[in-house]
């Protein structure tokens, strides 16, 4: 395969600024299956990687391709969230005594409730995790969109329960 054809796997502002090392990283030994895939791999993240764009995009720029252009009618938080050591620790804490919750729950219930016990058992871990994400993961999200995205997902996770 030829290493000009896997850096136009690349974006644009990508191969501007690594091009040159990418090619010449890659013509003093013969690729690999592993190295495509790796190469693969590594295209899709700067495809989808806002660092990666922010990086190699000017903000001039018109974003290219159909994933940039999907990309860029997402709403999202460009500013950077720095999640503290503290926020992780609550994170932790709340899936921990959450799953806790959830298997006392399951286990109370399991008599007079066998059906919702099983399901309790089965999201023992996905609703404490679905439940802690406003701690980490969505930091400095509005409160509106983290309230739809958690009751949300509760909500089909028991639904599918």
């Amino acid at each position: 395969m030829h290493r000009e054809r896997l850096l136009l796997l690349f974006p644009r502002g990508w191969q501007a600024r690594y091009g040159q090392e990418f090619l010449e990283t890659l013509e003093h030994r013969p690729l690999t299956v592993r190295d495509i895939v790796d190469i693969l791999f590594g295209a899709l993240d700067a495809w989808l990687s806002a660092d990666v764009r922010n990086v190699t995009v000017s903000p001039t720029a018109h974003p290219g391709g159909g994933i940039m252009s999907l990309k860029s009618l997402m709403p999202c938080d460009r500013e950077a969230r720095a999640v503290t050591p503290r926020d992780a620790l609550t994170g932790a804490a709340v899936m921990l005594v959450g799953a806790l919750v959830f298997k006392a729950l399951a286990r109370a219930s399991t008599t007079a409730f066998p059906a919702a016990s099983h399901v309790l058992a089965d999201l023992a871990f996905l609703g404490p995790f679905t439940i802690s994400m406003p701690f980490w993961l969505m930091k400095g999200q509005p409160w509106k969109a983290q309230t739809v995205i958690v009751g949300g997902t509760l909500a089909i996770l028991f639904l599918i329960g």
